[in-house]
């Protein structure tokens, strides 16, 4: 289950590249510290999904520590990246795998 949700973060990362989205320069220390939902007094969605949400997840990963129970990313993306239907998609399906995580507790 997890090697299938590192595959589709890896797409991600993939996909964010291949469309220009992937910064160059890290964000400040204190931008990664907001406290607000998808850092969005600081960061900017993309830049939320590089340099927070991807990284967390694969280290949960690779550390085999317990995922969230339950996410919705997919609806944020929805609203801040509206051409990028492929990312969308992406991101749709990380949900779906990580809810089908929570309900067979693996």
């Amino acid at each position: 289950m997890h090697d299938g949700l590192l595959v589709l973060l890896n797409d991600l990362e993939t996909e964010m590249k291949d469309r220009g989205l992937w910064a160059d320069c890290h964000p400040s220390s204190s931008a990664l510290a907001s406290t607000e939902p998808f850092a969005c007094d600081t960061l900017s969605f993309v830049q939320w999904l590089q340099f927070i949400f991807i990284p967390k997840f694969k280290s949960l990963i690779n550390h085999q520590q317990q995922l969230p129970s339950n996410m919705a990313i997919h609806p944020a993306a929805q609203v801040w990246l509206k051409e990028e239907s492929t990312i969308q998609q992406l991101l749709l399906r990380i949900d779906e795998a990580v809810i089908a995580n929570s309900s067979t507790g693996a």
